[in-house]
């Protein structure tokens, strides 16, 4: 008996086709594509163990009439309409049978053949080739199939990255012959669509990708690392297609024929399909891999039909209003006409209006949050091509994919989790003969894990290679004249060099790393992002670097300080504790200036008004209060004039005009219509107490 929430998932998708053949005309291309997107949604449900034998014929049924349809015209005729509009009553037919725990009917009957036997169609007949040494182009006509290339081009990039995901996968178990199915579903998917869309030069390239994996399902060819590189190869270039047309719907590249070279490619992977000798299975670096994790579990409800694509830009502006709608609330509240009326109803509808605009902020940012989980598979990719290079088998493990942050810090985290992944492959994980001999197992191991720790995102990079060597990098720091001879520094003061422009250990310049460039991008985008890093080290053992990010780079929670007559907004993430202060408390310790005693510890102190060089409205110490501000393992009081309250505010950018001192990330616009600075509670904590005349 199949679950209830199964049959629900089908009968949404079943309803989507027939929503879509309302609207089909005959002779026109009008809902083709979305069909042929629905469909493989059904297909891919349907491979799963006991689905009954009705439903698997019929969706292969539907399969190969629109295939016929793409390898013609690409147009509907009313026979097709008329014919899929049966189908489609016929499947919803069938689901009603099996929630009702009967038999379902057998799909209509097909005038054209039997339907095939085998678990997917065969190949088409081969697209037109170019003439010979020719490099094929693709000509776009954005004029008429400008949003036609745009549902092309979504799809596409879930194609593909099911492809990468699905390769390396099947790298790892070859006789999975499900994964095998699924990469050959898509590449036939896309092969398709490209025909369909007249764009030749990728339609050959995946029908040539396409009869690589068939020979694969008919156990004529073996699955090897050189015919996983072939495939990746393959999506690599499709990839780059779909960029480039991407560019060209966005009017970011001006329109013009679209050039790849695919020749060698394509030779390769007709040299292959001659003779599927030439993928002699050989050394894989990636040997030992732990069992592929399954895909994680649909929570229970029919998420999908509530699923809606949305552009990006309409997110964007929603949230910006909601902000704009938070900052005028904000002066409502503190406008003093109103908070000298006494009524009582007006009072509980503010209260109200409060309340649901709380809600509506929540709502509105939860828009802008996605899993971390597809950044993570591309880390996938990466370790398996770098433990090629490096001649190192590898693990990956990751944990926390389902943790969401905001959508931006997904896109800007990739190139830091890029260079710190590459870090320790090449400067941190030992060749396997060494990790033998040191008593570890051969493979090496990276772990990679993303959780939620207060107000902010963590997200770590751990390897059980050889550690960081403190003495080389502080030898290395002397010579670079970064430190000076004699220096006392921590050791996590020692291990944040590593982050110093154009630092590194590495004896020679390689292809991953060397130059000393990598780790000094990764502490410049996550301090773009407010965001910063905390490393550990054990010698031998290895190493765990932490990447701290704000869940969202819209809205805030922020503690607001007066200081010199000026307003100040400190993360309330980062505060631990506010008191007032005496000259009794203040100590100073040489080389480390003044200090403040906190339930037993001592913690650095930083007058704001002297940071910035503002007079301060007292220079009575019992006057002053101090903030408690913490970053990771570090912390520091800071002394301002008074504490104004707490309140959510809406980040502004300061822009290239008005770049202001390290320690100030933007500015918010207060209630009463003037801006307040919003101080980076990181930088803070690392800041020497100095003034900062040019920040006045």
């Amino acid at each position: 008996m199949l679950p209830p929430e199964k049959i629900a998932q089908w009968q949404n998708l079943g309803e989507k086709i027939a929503r879509e053949l309302v609207f089909a005309e005959a002779g026109k291309d009008s809902g083709l594509l979305p069909i042929n997107h629905l469909l493989g949604l059904i297909e891919d449900k349907i491979r799963e163990d006991g689905t009954p034998e009705p439903l698997v014929l019929g969706a292969r049924q539907a399969r190969r009439w629109l295939d016929k349809i793409f390898d013609s015209s690409g147009l509907f005729s009313q026979e097709e309409i008329d014919r899929f509009g049966a189908w489609a009553g016929w499947w919803e037919e069938a689901l009603q049978a099996l929630a009702g725990q009967r038999t379902p009917p057998a799909p209509p009957s097909d005038r054209d053949a039997d339907i095939a036997p085998l678990p997917a169609p065969s190949a088409p007949v081969p697209p037109l080739q170019p003439a010979a040494g020719e490099e094929p182009v693709l000509t776009l006509d954005l004029g008429k199939d400008r949003e036609l290339l745009g549902e092309f081009v979504s799809e596409s990039l879930e194609h593909l990255q099911n492809i990468e995901q699905g390769a390396l996968v099947l790298e790892a178990n070859p006789s999975d012959a499900e994964t095998l199915h699924c990469i050959f579903r898509a590449f036939h998917t896309f092969k398709s669509s490209a025909g369909f869309l007249n764009l030749p030069a990728m339609q050959i390239l995946a029908h040539e990708l396409e009869s690589l994996l068939e020979l694969a399902r008919q156990q004529k060819l073996a699955i090897t690392r050189a015919a996983i590189d072939l495939i990746l190869a393959g999506a690599d270039t499709l990839k780059q297609f779909i960029r480039e047309i991407s560019a060209q719907l966005a009017s970011r590249q001006p329109s013009g024929p679209i050039l790849i070279p695919t020749l060698d490619l394509l030779a390769r992977l007709r040299a292959a399909l001659a003779d599927p000798s030439v993928l002699q299975p050989e050394w894989v670096p990636t040997a030992g891999l732990p069992p592929s994790p399954m895909p994680p579990e649909t929570p229970k409800g029919n998420r999908e039909s509530a699923a809606v694509k949305v552009d990006t830009a309409k997110l964007d502006s929603l949230v910006d209003l909601v902000g704009e709608m938070i900052i005028a609330q904000s002066m409502v509240m503190q406008n003093g006409d109103l908070a000298a009326l006494r009524n009582e109803p007006l009072n509980r509808n503010l209260a109200r209006l409060r309340h649901i605009s709380k809600e509506l902020k929540h709502t509105a940012l939860s828009l802008r949050m996605v899993p971390i989980r597809d950044t993570f598979q591309k880390m996938n990719r990466l370790v398996r091509d770098l433990a090629g290079k490096a001649g190192k088998p590898l693990h990956l493990l990751t944990q926390g994919e389902n943790t969401e942050l905001d959508r931006a810090l997904v896109e800007e985290i990739n190139d830091p989790l890029i260079h710190m992944i590459r870090n320790s492959v090449d400067h941190g994980i030992e060749n396997a003969q060494l990790r033998q001999q040191r008593g570890k197992p051969p493979h090496g191991t990276i772990w990679l894990n993303a959780f939620h720790q207060g107000g902010s995102i963590v997200i770590e990079v751990r390897d059980d290679g050889n550690g960081l060597d403190r003495e080389r990098i502080l030898a290395k720091a002397v010579q670079n004249k970064i430190v000076k001879t004699g220096d006392h520094l921590q050791e996590n003061e020692v291990f944040r060099l590593i982050m110093a422009p154009g630092f590194s250990t590495a004896e020679k310049v390689t292809d991953l790393s060397g130059r000393g460039v990598g780790l000094d991008v990764v502490q410049r985008n996550v301090e773009k992002l407010r965001g910063k890093i905390e490393i550990q080290s054990a010698a031998g053992q290895g190493s765990t670097f932490r990447i701290h990010l704000p869940l969202t780079l819209a809205i805030m929670d922020g503690l607001i300080v007066g200081a010199g007559g000026q307003r100040y907004i400190v993360p309330a993430s980062s505060v631990c504790q506010s008191f007032s202060l005496s000259a009794g408390r203040i100590q100073t310790v040489q080389g480390r200036g003044e200090m403040i005693e906190v339930r037993g510890k001592l913690h650095p102190l930083l007058r704001l008004c002297s940071h910035f060089g503002i007079q301060p409205a007292s220079t009575d110490p019992a006057a002053s209060i101090a903030v408690l501000v913490a970053s990771g393992s570090r912390s520091r009081c800071l002394v301002v004039d008074q504490l104004l309250g707490k309140q959510e505010v809406v980040i502004k950018s300061l822009g290239e005009t008005f770049r202001g001192p390290s320690c100030v990330v933007g500015a918010a616009i207060m209630g009463d219509g003037r801006a307040a600075l919003i101080l980076d509670a990181h930088a803070l904590v690392d800041l020497e107490s100095v003034p900062l005349e040019a920040a006045a």
